[in-house]
């Protein structure tokens, strides 16, 4: 069966930087210096400002639903609109979240721990599950057709929108919402430091709409961006290891299904975890050579969260158009041409790459 080619036809971000739909991840790009800068561990995480999910939130759903879970809601809604698409034509669904709702169910443990029995609450007993920004936001948008949850560290950004393109280029359904979510909790930033946690982190969610590029042409749409290639696989490591070997299927894989010849800039997942970092930038220099294009990976000045993974997808559809790739450190924008990499690397191996590409 051929395989059909897929295009982003909507953006959505919520984040500590930037509110909106893809002329607002554009803006940000551009801008000279879009962000404080946070690189090193130990520097507070980069949370969203008071008040930003209130306006993107109805009083009802912010009563009744997580903060994770209006995250999720309130990018994926922005999305979907830019998009245009009638959820009724066939939408799916595929989230990617490192930490889930842990402030909910560190509060359902609490009043257990407080008062027993008495102390559960109904109300939060279903934010305790993995996938619950999935089950809140496929009734928030209407998204009838598959539905995803992936939970895995550092990554699950990357892979949601894999995952996706796989689902549309396979023929499984014409269109999916795939992105990323997390909020900062201060309890679950404090122990993930104790465990040896070296990430920056940060908070939000950024999701894009997918689809096949036959059926939104179609539709009259506007096309932001090809994905013209994804695949995932895993290196071999311990777990929450850093593993030895460096050569990757996964990109071999997607530049392969790509077909558009070597990338001209990379949008990375270093985020501060010195061993890790290291890993990813040998796994680069060996699938793409002394020619190594320029790299970002954005997450000193957003911190590390699975929605900076999807927005680095979308910001490497910014790329390809534009020309431009922002630094993340301070300096100057570079002028960079062709195709871009998307590659996030985990410890414990888990490996993802996707090639993007202007429509």
């Amino acid at each position: 069966m051929e395989r059909r080619a897929v295009v982003v036809t909507g953006v959505g971000v919520v984040n500590a930087a930037i509110v909106g739909a893809s002329p607002a991840l554009g803006a940000w790009l551009a801008a000279p210096r879009p962000a404080a800068r946070v690189t090193a561990h130990g520097r507070p995480a980069v949370r969203l400002p008071e008040g930003t999910l209130a306006g993107l939130i109805d009083p009802g759903e912010a009563r009744r639903l997580s903060r994770v879970c209006q995250l999720t809601i309130a990018a994926a809604r922005l999305a979907t609109v830019e998009s245009g698409l009638d959820p009724a034509r066939g939408l799916g669904l595929v989230v990617g979240s490192e930490l889930g709702d842990f402030t909910s169910t560190i509060a359902f443990a609490d009043g257990y721990l407080a008062r027993g029995a008495a102390g559960l609450s109904a109300l939060l007993f279903p934010n305790t599950v993995m996938n619950t920004m999935a089950a809140t936001t496929a009734i928030a948008v209407a998204a009838r057709e598959l539905a995803l949850t992936l939970n895995v560290p550092t990554v699950a950004g990357e892979l949601a929108i894999a995952r996706g393109v796989a689902a549309v280029a396979s023929g499984r359904v014409d269109a999916v919402l795939a992105g990323g979510v997390d909020e900062v909790d201060p309890l679950v930033e404090e122990m993930l430091g104790t465990l040896g946690d070296r990430d920056v982190r940060g908070e939000g969610a950024a999701f894009l709409v997918l689809e096949a590029e036959s059926v939104a042409r179609a539709r009259g749409a506007t096309t932001l961006g090809r994905l013209a290639g994804a695949a995932w696989r895993a290196l071999p490591a311990r777990p929450w290891g850093v593993g030895r070997r460096s050569g990757s299927r996964a990109i071999e894989e997607a530049l392969a299904g790509a077909a558009l010849g070597p990338p001209g800039f990379v949008y990375c997942s270093a985020s501060g975890d010195a061993e890790r970092d290291s890993w990813e930038a040998r796994v680069l220099a060996a699938a793409l050579g002394d020619a190594t294009p320029p790299a970002v990976s954005l997450a000193p000045l957003l911190g590390q969260h699975a929605g900076l993974g999807a927005l680095r997808v979308a910001a490497a559809l910014w790329t390809a158009r534009a020309g431009v790739l922002p630094d993340d450190a301070g300096g100057p924008a570079r002028r960079v041409a062709g195709p871009g990499l998307v590659h996030g690397l985990a410890r414990g191996g888990a490996h993802v790459a996707v090639i993007s590409s202007a429509a």
